[in-house]
């Protein structure tokens, strides 16, 4: 009896001899978190282990099991949520700049077409505006750059104007009698379509310097916006590195590019 209860110790000391280094193999990384809004971030981990920790703003290095993770965080008043996998200490998880908060101004367009038409504006908003002959005042559109667009004369007539946050801004639709005399003041292109395809998890925002300047959001898949024909450069900052490149929008057709953490 006794040499069967020291053959079942033995035995269970084997076992537990081969289960102390399939504990001792987890492995632990540096997960690096970069912070771009002015305020600190609390950040949930969920997935191999649970963690929650807060960050200021700027870079931050966080040691997490390995594994992949569901991750939540608050910034700039909205809720982020998606997956991370941390396999190695090269892992970012960005957290995006705040956007500037919207800016509203006057905006006037002074018709002098006698019938009654649709200005619609292209920018950081969309707006349809109802026009008359006369004046016609709109109390608060968004600020910045905008292409307009609007059918008079036998024709689509477009241009690119600016509503600045100081003073009121203001169109003018001219006579289809003083555009014949002076064709230079209407613009015989219209806005182009440019798509943006993202692999990025996360939104990104991404600045494009051309003949306008434009900042848009871009999620993961592909994105539509409007934008002037012309040559542009583009720039936007993510996993801690900023990427840029150029791209051209012709009047005729349309223009596409990718974003990727790949290239």
């Amino acid at each position: 009896m006794k040499r069967t209860w020291f053959s079942l110790l033995a035995v269970l000391v084997f076992a537990l001899t081969l289960a102390v280094p399939a504990l001792a193999a987890v492995t632990n990384w540096e997960l690096n978190v970069h912070n771009n809004t002015e305020g600190n971030v609390k950040i949930n981990l969920n997935g191999p282990k649970d963690y929650v920790f807060t960050v200021g703003p700027g870079k931050f290095t966080k040691t997490v099991q390995e594994g992949t993770y569901d991750y939540t965080y608050k910034a700039c008043g909205e809720e982020f949520t998606g997956a991370i996998t941390v396999e190695d200490d090269l892992q970012w998880l960005v957290i995006e700049k705040c956007p500037p908060p919207d800016e509203f101004a006057k905006f006037v367009v002074y018709s002098h077409l006698g019938e009654a038409l649709t200005v619609q504006l292209v920018g950081p908003q969309s707006y349809d505006l109802s026009v008359s002959l006369g004046t016609n005042r709109f109390p608060a559109l968004q600020t910045g750059f905008y292409t307009y667009t609007y059918t008079a004369c036998d024709g689509t007539q477009a241009g690119q104007i600016r509503i600045e946050k100081n003073g009121t801004s203001q169109l003018t639709l001219y006579s289809c009698e003083f555009v014949s005399l002076h064709p230079s003041l209407v613009l015989a292109q219209a806005p182009s379509n440019l798509r943006i395809g993202s692999h990025y998890g996360f939104p990104v925002r991404i600045s494009l310097f051309g003949p306008i300047n434009y900042s848009f959001v871009v999620d993961l898949g592909l994105n539509r916006f409007n934008v002037w024909p012309g040559s542009y450069n583009y720039s936007y900052t993510a996993f801690g590195r900023t990427v840029s490149g150029s791209f051209t929008v012709p009047a005729d057709g349309v223009s596409s590019f990718i974003i990727s953490p790949l290239h």
